[in-house]
């Protein structure tokens, strides 16, 4: 299609030459037709009026003879009452003078009266009366009226359409005496019809609510008793219940006619005045006037229309005829025909002139046009095959141009987005400033550079980078813009992944180490600028690894995202929470007050609320069972930059490990003897790990006696001399081993080094026993059951000489899988000793159901039995529950000969204590092990 194709597609429809002609002679006319149009409506209004207006004279001579009619009555009443007749009220006296009066009275049907009760004792036509007139409403009314009342229609016995009026008779006092009645007849309603004197054409019925009609004119034969139709019933009551009276309706016969309608006042509306005049007659001499002149108009107009027409023909079309053939030959390419046939009018010279100019431009442009379009297609698909997006919009942000990179990358066809704003791809993540920014940089006509957050048809979402210059015409008026997008969501989410990768642990989502030594910095920075005080708070999940070993790394996990939910849900969004190792979580608030005293107090409040949220009882699978998870934690507050980052983890690291040391599930706060301690801590650590890597650990056996004195058996003790030589306390250097895990191959090479011993003891005396002690810890190790076995194995020992004492603490955890090694070891011929019964969380059910051969008495209950009942009472108690449940008893720490005498009185058979021997080196003891060691008597 060529330009100039293009350009004549684009003129919009226009009429022809004739037509116009039409329209012009149309509105010439059209005013004049409106002239006739509304003097004709203004005719037909006046006649109508009239014809109301007559209508309305009719229907008020209607209401005189309804004057006349009821005023009659009303004298005949009084003359009545005023009649010496009804003095006494004698029902002969009464009818004769009704019967008189009713024969002078034209149209009354009859006259009576009767009691207060209802009962009719006078009547002028005493055949008829009905003998109960009580429940009449103008009876009923006529009780309480002073004068005549309002007729009511009836229809009595015998068929008779009569309306009653009833009048009270009271005497001088008021009392009402009777009730005078009279009737008028259906002859009164005729005679009224035939008074109205209407014109020929005209007619009146009166009619019921119901529809009988009881008189009419005209009066053709057979009218009587006939029935108004339902529909044309419905039409007279509106007309007689409208604003005004009057309305078109059709009639009985079929014919439109202008009704009036009005009541009869004195019958209670029961019955009314139809009155209705022809509108044909009266209203067509109007209609003709009109038709006529409307044909001279068209006359008029049609003979206008061909003169003109026949000169415009003559003038305009053959020229019209010859400038559509040229403009043809032109848009068809011929762009050298020129217009030679001139015509007479001038102004249509001017038009051919133009024809020939825009010819020749034409012809100058083609040339032009074939350049630029070869440049322009190179430029298309150069634009087109583009691995960028590229749209170009108009400045109603409207598309008008998308490359097929656009429909890829978007999801949209080409038809979807042509003609659509871009808008159309928002997902709604893209900030508002972007936009602000955007449209105020395209309004200063500079080249904006930025980036969307945009969504595709199929609703995923993608990053863009776009560049959105304005295309300006050369007076600087911009007419587009342009638009290069590239797709990098790829790259975009590569580097927030390396970013959380980097800050963020992925099991919580909580901000990990390195995030948290940033926030801390932060919030140095910021207390050293407002002066205030802020918060480090370290905690960390008691016997994690526990649950981890028992219960596996699932609900370890599904623990730990639960703990970091509730920190969330207790803090709030500007503190910040973070993952500070496996089971330790780090927390910052700031802003906690500018004095020590309100910063501790919120600080405690905050530790303590954590605190509580965290001991709620968690629910780590489907079955809902309850798991319970102790928590320490340690608080530092710091307040500008007097301690450095590395400082503040050290600090609330020490009060950590406070809380963890003083029995777990607590709160501590840093001060510089905690400080102490851990670097005490640390050094211990340090030389334990050196004494396992050189063996310097020993191993010292405490005697164990019967009450006879023998020795049978004995308590492997690790002892452990530094490097200057002094010993160091187990009570020391074993919670440090048990905390940093130590304590399982220190667990190991005790095992090792006893058995040994106890394989050359045996020799000489085959029932010794030999005790060792095992850490939670070390029992709770996968592989613990086969270290025994092995150990057992290397040493050649006999396994029932073998004797492995647990704490109560073993116990805590799994209790199967504790019961099943038990066994599982027992069947090698290993016993069990439950070491310092009574001290922890003894229960009756655990000690029933776990194998255990022997129950140790603490110490602590034997040195106080003889001084304190409570210990007493204690060492009775489990004396007695041992013997009932079958189990041995070793009291350990008896240092005096009372304390053996009182336990031997009680029943206990096992002694251990400083007064038959000190734990000593195997080699202070005597080469038969059932000897008390020589040491012993020194």
């Amino acid at each position: 299609m060529t330009k100039v194709e293009y350009r004549a597609m684009r003129i919009p429809a226009t009429t022809s030459l004739n037509l116009r002609l039409w329209a012009v002679i149309a509105l010439a006319v059209v005013p004049i037709f409106v002239m006739v149009l509304l003097d004709y409506r203004t005719q037909r209004v006046e006649t109508a009026r009239a014809i109301e207006a007559n209508m309305a004279g009719m229907l008020a001579a209607t209401g005189e003879e309804e004057g006349v009619a009821q005023r009659t009555v009303l004298n005949t009443f009084r003359l009545m009452a005023q009649s010496d007749n009804l003095r006494t009220l004698d029902a002969s006296d009464c009818s004769g003078i009704a019967q008189r009066l009713l024969g002078t009275l034209t149209n009354f049907h009859n006259l009576g009266a009767a009691l207060p009760d209802g009962r009719v004792f006078c009547s002028g036509s005493a055949t008829q009366a009905a003998p109960e007139v009580g429940q009449r409403t103008w009876f009923r009314h006529a009780l309480t009226a002073d004068g005549i009342t309002a007729g009511d229609y009836l229809v009595g016995a015998n068929g008779v359409p009569t309306v009653e009026f009833g009048y009270p008779l009271r005497s001088h006092s008021g009392e009402l005496r009777a009730v005078l009645f009279a009737s008028i007849s259906l002859d009164w309603f005729r005679r009224l019809v035939a008074g109205y004197r209407l014109p020929e054409g005209w007619e009146a019925r009166l009619m019921t609510t119901a529809g009988l009609v009881l008189a009419r004119h005209p009066a053709p034969d057979g009218w009587k008793g006939e029935q108004t139709p339902a529909p044309m019933l419905g039409t007279f009551l509106r007309i007689g219940q409208g604003e005004t009276p009057f309305s078109e309706a059709e009639g009985f016969d079929g014919r439109r006619r202008l009704y009036g309608v009005v009541p009869v006042s004195f019958a209670r509306d029961a019955i009314f005045v139809v009155i209705g005049a022809p509108l044909e007659s009266s209203l067509s001499a109007v209609d003709r006037g009109f038709w006529q002149r409307v044909a001279l108009l068209l006359t008029i107009t049609l003979v206008s229309a061909g003169v003109a027409r026949y000169y415009i023909h003559g003038i305009v079309d053959c020229w019209a005829t010859r400038m559509q053939e040229a403009i043809g030959r032109i848009a068809a390419g011929r762009l050298d025909t020129r217009i030679t046939q001139r015509s007479r009018v001038r102004e249509l010279n001017a038009v051919e002139d133009g024809v020939n100019r825009m010819a020749a431009d034409l012809e100058r442009r083609d040339v032009e046009l074939a350049e630029r379009e070869d440049q322009l297609r190179r430029l298309s698909m150069a634009i087109e095959q583009s691995a960028a997006t590229i749209l170009i919009t108009g400045t109603d942000g409207r598309i008008e141009y998308v490359n097929a990179a656009a429909t890829t990358n978007t999801g949209y066809a080409r038809d979807e987005l042509l003609g659509r704003n871009p808008s159309l791809l928002k997902s709604g993540r893209t900030p508002a400033t972007t936009y602000r920014d955007l449209w105020a940089t395209l309004g200063r006509g500079e080249v904006w550079r930025g980036e969307f957050h945009n969504r595709r048809k199929d609703g995923s979402a993608f990053i863009e980078s776009a560049t959105i210059a304005p295309v300006k015409r050369a007076d600087g008026v911009v007419t587009h813009y342009v638009a290069v997008k590239e797709d990098i969501t790829l790259r975009r989410r590569s580097e927030e992944l390396l970013h959380r990768l980097a800050y963020y642990d992925p099991l919580t989502e909580l901000p990990n180490r390195v995030m948290l030594r940033d926030r801390l910095q932060h919030a140095l920075l910021a207390s050293a600028q407002s002066g205030d005080y802020a918060m480090l708070l370290l905690l960390d999940v008691d016997r994690f690894k526990q649950l981890n070993d028992t219960q596996g790394h699932a609900a370890g996990d599904r623990l730990l995202k639960e703990i970091a939910r509730r920190l969330r849900y207790v803090l709030h969004d500007e503190d910040t929470i973070s993952r500070h190792g496996d089971d330790d979580f780090a927390v910052i608030v700031e802003r906690l007050g500018g004095k020590v005293g309100e910063a501790l107090v919120r600080a405690e409040a905050l530790a303590k609320q954590i605190h509580h949220a965290l001991n709620v009882p968690y629910e780590l699978d489907d079955g809902g069972r309850r798991y319970y998870a102790t928590h320490s934690i340690g608080v530092t507050l710091f307040q500008g930059r007097q301690w450095s980052g590395e400082n503040l983890l050290k600090q609330v690291e020490v009060a950590l490990y406070m809380a963890k040391n003083e029995g777990r599930n607590a709160i501590r706060f840093f001060s510089p003897k905690m400080q102490a301690m851990v670097d005490a801590h640390a050094t211990l650590e340090a030389g334990l790990r050196d004494a396992l890597a050189s063996r310097a650990f020993q191993l010292f056996y405490q005697p164990q006696v019967d009450p006879q004195g023998r020795v049978v058996g004995a308590e492997a003790l690790i002892r452990w001399f530094g490097e200057d030589g002094r010993p160091v306390s187990p009570a020391e250097f074993i919670p440090v081993a048990e905390d940093t895990g130590l304590i399982v191959p220190i667990g190991q090479w005790v095992l090792e080094t006893a058995c040994v011993q106890l394989a050359a003891w045996q020799v000489l005396a085959p029932d010794f026993t030999l005790a060792v002690n095992v850490s939670p810890r070390q029992f709770h190790q996968p592989d613990f059951v086969a270290q025994v076995i092995a150990s057992i194995r290397e040493s050649g020992i006999d396994p029932g000489g073998l004797k492995l004492e647990l704490t109560e603490s073993v116990i805590l955890g799994d209790l199967d899988e504790t019961i099943a090694r038990m066994e599982q070891l027992r069947e090698l011929g290993l016993r069990f000793s439950l070491d310092d019964f009574g001290t922890g969380y003894s229960s009756l059910s655990y000690l029933k159901r776990l194998p255990f051969d022997e129950l140790k008495i603490d110490q602590s209950f034997v040195w106080d039995m003889l001084s304190d009942a409570s210990s007493e009472t204690i060492v009775r108690a489990i004396l007695g529950m041992s013997a009932s449940l079958g189990l041995e008893v070793l009291a350990e720490g008896v240092e005096t000969e009372a304390q053996r005498d009182f336990l031997c009185a009680q029943g206990c058979r096992r002694f251990q204590g400083y007064l038959f021997a000190r734990p000593l080196p195997v080699a202070q003891w005597s080469a038969n092990p059932c000897v008390l060691p020589s040491a012993t008597a020194s």
